[in-house]
């Protein structure tokens, strides 16, 4: 974004040169200074600069708000085993779209903790346009993405998780305020919301999705969490609310609105536990 807008800043300046120039005005004032981009990483199964998401991060050490970099992803399956995904501040990583660039795993523990997530996130951070699958192995927790104390962008991404006996899609904790807008989430449990504020906007959650192993949960369960926005998801499985009670009408502090099921059928977020 930094980028365009510098970008756009730099034509509009040319432009006004030109024009000044036609009209027989005055000599321009000096250029403006360089453009510094961001950088960009590329990670494909053939001519990246990394064949593998986990390797291209780890090259990046010096990632900051004025030095920020892209993490662009080529089409493909890119298979991580039992590895995790810990995303960085200031870097955004972006795919060719969620059908088309897929990053697959089985990360599980005994455990509801970051390690039995397959991807961690980061405050100043983005996932963008991508797949996400976590198969499991056989254990008590299999998470796709997990935000601990952590808030980062989450768009037009697709989760998918299976194969332990609680399969949480994404999962946020302690005062996690990520954005997730247009996602869509296959899991036992869609979304958790522990003691968290996330904004869920315009995205697809669907729990109890069948495993061998579990029949699953809600899509979205709220825990001790009054502050969360929910609005205009189709949500299956309905909505579990526990502890403090969640806000059902619009306020500045939390809004559950515009959500309903696959046949179209209003969903509410509970005002009762």
């Amino acid at each position: 974004m930094k980028y365009i807008i510098q970008l756009i800043t730099l034509i509009a300046f040319v432009f006004s040169v030109n024009t000044a120039l036609a009209k027989g005005g005055h000599n321009p004032p000096p250029a403006p200074e360089p453009v510094n981009l961001m950088n960009v990483v590329t990670v494909s199964e053939e001519n990246g600069d990394f064949d593998s998401l986990i390797d291209a991060l780890d090259s990046i050490g010096d990632a900051a708000e004025d030095n920020q970099y892209v993490i662009q992803i080529g089409p493909g399956v890119y298979d991580i085993g039992n590895a995790q995904i810990i995303m960085k501040p200031w870097v955004l990583i972006q795919g060719a779209g969620r059908s088309f660039t897929v990053i697959r795993g089985s990360r599980a523990s005994s455990a509801d903790e970051n390690q039995a997530a397959m991807v961690l996130g980061a405050d100043k951070a983005a996932l963008l346009r991508m797949g996400i699958e976590n198969t499991g192995a056989g254990l008590l927790y299999s998470i796709g993405i997990r935000n601990d104390n952590a808030s980062p962008v989450i768009k037009h991404v697709k989760v998918y998780v299976v194969g332990s006996v609680n399969n949480v899609g994404i999962s946020n904790h302690n005062n996690s305020k990520p954005a997730i807008e247009n996602v869509k989430v296959f899991a036992g449990t869609g979304v958790v919301v522990d003691n968290s504020s996330p904004f869920i906007l315009d995205s697809v959650l669907n729990g109890s999705l069948p495993d061998q192993y579990s029949d699953g949960g809600p899509g979205l369960k709220l825990i001790d969490s009054p502050d969360s926005r929910a609005v205009n998801n189709m949500i299956t499985a309905g909505v579990e609310v526990v502890g403090v009670l969640l806000s059902v009408t619009p306020t500045s502090a939390s809004i559950c609105r515009g959500n309903y099921n696959r046949d179209l059928e209003d969903v509410d977020c509970p005002s009762t536990p």
